[in-house]
């Protein structure tokens, strides 16, 4: 697939703390044509949502330092600007509990980790579309 024009690329921040996930869906976003901002950790993350624009899409690894996922997605849903930003939960963590609160909390999707390289950008495509 052709990377997307710099003008028309959609932006996506992924929050990951595991440096080859991170470099790994960094890879498939940009391959694809989206521009990523990538934080390592959820503090970080917390920043940037209560200060910046936001981007077109973020995803989040449930298990972080400092901060949870499912910390930043309550943040997220309660920053007016951030708060119709679709947000992909990924992790390992499936509890049924974990999942039933990121749905409650108002995440877009949660994908159970190892997923492929088509399962991430058909989620992605389908809500930045």
């Amino acid at each position: 697939m052709a990377a997307a024009d710099a003008s028309t690329r959609s932006t996506v921040l992924v929050v990951e703390d595991q440096d080859d996930t991170a470099c790994l869906l960094r890879f498939i976003l940009e391959r694809a044509g989206h521009s990523v901002t990538h934080v390592a950790d959820g503090k970080t993350a917390w920043e940037l949502i209560v200060s910046t624009t936001p981007p077109d899409l973020v995803l989040i690894e449930v298990m972080l330092p400092c901060v949870t996922g499912l910390a930043l997605l309550r943040v997220i849903r309660t920053t007016p600007e951030w708060q119709w930003i679709p947000v992909i939960l990924v992790s390992a963590h499936t509890h049924p509990e974990t999942m039933s609160e990121a749905i409650d909390l108002g995440a877009t999707e949660y994908l159970k980790m190892p997923f492929s390289a088509e399962r991430l950008l058909k989620s992605v495509n389908l809500f930045l579309s």
